[in-house]
């Protein structure tokens, strides 16, 4: 079964760490329960009692109770305890539970019937006396997360998450163990998958020293973090500050946004839709330096220049996430104090009014969902622009609101006079000039009819824009899709300044 690598408890008992190895024993440990278990079933219970003692847990006279042989992280050791006690959680919703149901089923389908116990008891007696592991003992934990980095070093399945949780730990040493593994515990289970804790664990850093790879970033974290349990707790108290301000950017409802004007949520909303990453660096580095007022107003400057670089196509690749971070890190020494002082720092990443008005009429077919937002914002400059207020607006991300095709999105070849104007169609049917917020209660009817039977109904929006559609005197043409995307590319200049 590989290496197993142990360490002294910092606490001085007898017990020991497993610094490699917690999911191979881990999961030992559930098959042997498992077999305990189905030897009860089968009303072998001398059998399942000495299972019972010899590998999962020991009265212990001293303390007159029951330990069990193992400990689990404290996220797992709950499910864990109530497999013990032969209570395991039927809902199968944490990995020990699902762990432990799929042993299980094999432990009954090796000795369905009380017949075929002793299979049960040979496949204990096998896991005793034949599976074997190399064991290393180490005198402390330093010792023990070297011979895991020197195991590991060849590239097995370890994220980098993995390695830096075990170099936190072995400089955390005895007087902040504890600390460190809590403080841990606590990020890492809010992320599902470990690759989402390590994209985290890259921006925090480049919100702090820079760009840096996903490759780089263990040694670079290594480099970063010193002082040994001092600089542990440091960087993990200051890591779970930002964890907290990263979640919120990924979640406009957050409880910290409650007081804040609505276009601040329009633009965290805008952040998820458009999947906007490489700002993240920067927006952390403003909430650990600014104030909290002033961070949040710069979170739509940030929105305004993502969507210009989007539509003029300097948004991806390195390029882009290499101007916020080293914006990120100007606002991290102070160089930065305001989005003054980071503008110019953007020149070659976002476009000025008149390269972006001309890329905003070029850009192409967009999703519904985008488009939502997009329309929104134009909807709200163009009621700015009137002087009117914009605080009655429709909730434009409420289900109750639709995208409505113009020109109808089926148009079939028979609505165009020629295949000209039906390959116009096509390009021009997915995007924005030919797309309007729409009530979902208005829009159910319209379904594929032509401009001339809708036009009725545009009229009755509540959405300023799509009510101008109603006023085209000349109907829906190509020529009108034209003006319309003159006229939202002027007002795209106001609703994402530069």
């Amino acid at each position: 079964m590989g290496t197993v690598v142990l360490a002294d408890a910092p606490n001085g008992d007898n017990r020991k760490l497993i610094i490699d190895g917690q999911q191979r024993i881990t999961t030992t440990a559930l098959l042997i329960a498992a077999v305990r278990d189905r030897l009860r079933e089968l009303k072998k219970d001398m059998p399942a009692q000495s299972v019972e003692s010899t590998h999962l847990s020991n009265y212990v006279l001293a303390e007159e109770e029951t330990i069990s042989k193992l400990t689990l992280s404290p996220e797992d050791q709950p499910a864990y305890d109530a497999i013990l006690v032969s209570t395991p959680r039927v809902a199968k919703a944490d990995g020990v539970s699902r762990s432990y149901w799929q042993l299980k089923a094999r432990a009954d389908d090796r000795a369905p019937s009380e017949d075929d116990y002793r299979q049960l008891i040979e496949l204990v007696t096998f896991l005793d006396k034949n599976v074997q592991v190399l064991l290393a003992v180490a005198t402390g934990l330093p010792e023990a997360y070297v011979i895991f980095e020197t195991l590991n070093d060849r590239g097995a399945d370890l994220t980098t998450a993995d390695l830096l949780k075990n170099f936190l730990f072995s400089e955390a040493g005895a007087s902040a163990i504890a600390f460190a593994q809590a403080s841990w515990t606590r990020m890492s289970s809010r992320f599902d998958k470990p690759e989402d804790f390590v994209k985290f664990l890259r921006y925090e850093y480049m919100s702090r020293r820079g760009q840096v790879t996903n490759r780089g970033l263990y040694k670079a974290l290594q480099a970063d973090i010193s002082g040994g349990a001092a600089g542990v707790r440091k960087y993990l108290e200051h890591t779970e500050k930002a964890l907290a301000r990263y979640v919120a950017l990924r979640e406009p409802d957050d409880a910290s946004w409650s007081s804040q004007a609505i276009e601040i949520k329009d633009s965290l909303l805008a952040f998820r839709r458009f999947g906007f990453e490489a700002s993240t660096p920067l927006l952390l580095a403003a909430f650990a330096n600014w104030s909290h007022s002033n961070a949040t107003r710069f979170v739509d400057t940030v929105a305004a220049w993502s969507v210009r670089a989007l539509m003029a196509g300097t948004l991806g690749g390195g390029v882009a996430e290499k101007a916020f971070c080293d914006a990120a890190v100007a606002v991290t020494s102070g160089a930065a104090k305001s989005a003054t002082d980071i503008r110019p720092m953007m020149d070659d990443l976002v476009p000025d009014d008149s390269a972006f008005r001309q890329a905003f009429m070029a850009f192409g077919p967009i999703t519904t969902t985008r488009a939502k937002y997009l329309l929104a914002c134009l909807e709200r400059q163009y009621l700015d622009n009137l002087g009117e207020p914009t605080d009655a607006m429709p909730d434009w991300s409420a289900k109750t609101v639709s995208v409505e095709h113009i020109f109808a999105r089926s148009s079939n070849r028979e609505r165009f006079d020629t295949d000209d104007d039906f390959d116009r169609f096509a390009l021009l049917r997915d995007q924005l000039q030919n797309l309007a917020l729409l009530e979902r209660s208005l829009n159910g009817n319209l379904e594929d009819k032509p401009f001339e039977e809708k036009v009725a109904t545009y009229s009755e929006s509540k959405f300023a824009l799509t009510r101008r559609l109603s006023e085209l005197e000349n109907g829906w043409n190509f020529g009108a899709a034209q003006q319309r995307a003159e006229e939202l590319a002027g007002l795209a200049i106001g609703a994402w300044p530069r």
